[in-house]
């Protein structure tokens, strides 16, 4: 089962609107612990996001006499997300965009925030729980008949054991385990059954 940044995403939202005060801003992200707020108008419509980078001294780009409020400062165009795109897929966004955070929007709206950190929860799941599904994506795929395929999951490492059709079959069997959220590798223990 893919897990989805709806999942993970924070709904417990800070944000500033483009006349906030930066230090109001400034406060807020020291407070809260955070690394940054996107700034919304009234609406909830996203319109740039602040980040401490955009609040230390030194930073590159005009001077700071004269800058006020989280427009002043804010980056835009902003990189969102959907509740509906995966874990992977949002890593890969934050990572191509080289940023720490995006907001997640619902036609415009923001509804939540994902963090790097956030996308780090897939590794969390329990073992049972990555075995169950592994299980469930099998039987579903229905790749797996005619193989008498065991699961075993230990620490997120997948164990794929007993027999199966073909060598293409287990590669397959392999790949699909390979997807569920959670999984660190994946032991291919099987093999091909003796024609008979």
């Amino acid at each position: 089962m893919k897990m989805r940044v709806g999942d993970v995403m924070s709904v417990r939202l800070l944000c500033a609107h483009p006349d906030t005060p930066l230090q109001e801003v400034a406060r807020t992200i020291v407070r809260n612990r955070i690394g940054g707020m996107p700034v919304v108008d009234a609406e909830g419509q996203v319109k740039g996001i602040v980040s401490e980078s955009d609040l230390q001294p030194g930073k590159e780009g005009p001077p700071t006499r004269g800058l006020l409020t989280a427009a002043d400062v804010m980056t835009r165009p902003v990189i969102t997300l959907s509740e509906e795109d995966t874990i992977t897929q949002a890593a890969r966004v934050l990572r191509r965009h080289r940023v720490k955070r995006a907001p997640v929007v619902r036609e415009g709206r923001i509804v939540g925030m994902i963090t790097q950190s956030d996308l780090l929860r897939p590794y969390l799941r329990t073992d049972g729980e990555i075995r169950a599904d592994v299980e469930e994506v099998l039987l579903r795929e229905g790749i797996s008949e005619g193989a008498q395929v065991w699961v075993r999951v230990h620490a997120g490492v997948v164990m794929l054991d007993g027999t199966v059709r073909d060598q293409r079959q287990a590669a397959i069997l392999t790949q699909l385990a390979r997807a569920v959220d959670g999984v660190i590798d994946v032991r291919d223990l099987m093999r091909v059954a003796e024609p008979v």
